[in-house]
């Protein structure tokens, strides 16, 4: 047995997330189960386990953390920078840090992704910003549409507090057929 001097040590602790235990919320029309939180791994990383619907993804969007995430069901069309690339089942994409992106559902069935942040932190912007729900598979309850313009209001002054930025809803748009512009209008109830 090797000296115990030898090894490092630390004072933080094993986490474990259970499924029962997760926070979800919804972001637009996507279910985010949060697994890790920022306050489990000091801060280093989070991890979600995200539910894309059809036309479903987030706003165009740019942040100081890395994003990795792996598609584990489906697949997701992927804009960075000022390219497209189709992630499908078993493909893994890692957003440098800063970098505009944005992600889409773009077929029809709901696609599933587990996703990295490091830094962690997007998911207390996550928190901020929706509504909780009871399950990872929880659809998004309805917004009215004021609520849903003043969140949309709010939004670029929280994202700034967690050092990402709002990008016009049209970023990407030039890399989108017409069809598929419409099936995200409608996945965010436009």
């Amino acid at each position: 047995m090797a000296d115990d001097k030898t090894f490092p040590t630390t004072t933080r602790q094993l986490s474990v997330s259970l499924p029962t235990e997760r926070t979800n919320v919804c972001v637009g029309a996507d279910t985010y189960s949060i697994v890790l939180k920022g306050t489990d791994t000091d801060d280093k990383f989070s991890f979600m386990d995200m539910l894309i619907p059809p036309g479903g993804g987030p706003m165009p969007h740019a942040h100081e953390c890395e994003e990795m995430f792996y598609v584990m069901e489906v697949e997701v069309a992927v804009f960075c920078h000022d390219r497209r690339t189709l992630a499908t089942t078993g493909s893994a994409v890692n957003i440098p840090g800063w970098a505009p992106h944005v992600f889409h559902n773009l077929s029809t069935v709901p696609a599933r992704l587990f996703c990295v942040v490091a830094a962690a932190g997007l998911e207390r912007e996550f928190l901020e910003i929706g509504p909780r729900v009871a399950t990872r598979t929880t659809p998004p309850p309805p917004v009215s549409s004021e609520k849903k313009a003043e969140m949309k209001k709010k939004m670029p002054e929280i994202a700034k507090r967690y050092n990402a930025r709002i990008l016009p809803p049209d970023t990407f748009n030039h890399l989108m057929s017409k069809e598929e512009l419409k099936l995200v209008a409608a996945a965010d109830g436009e």
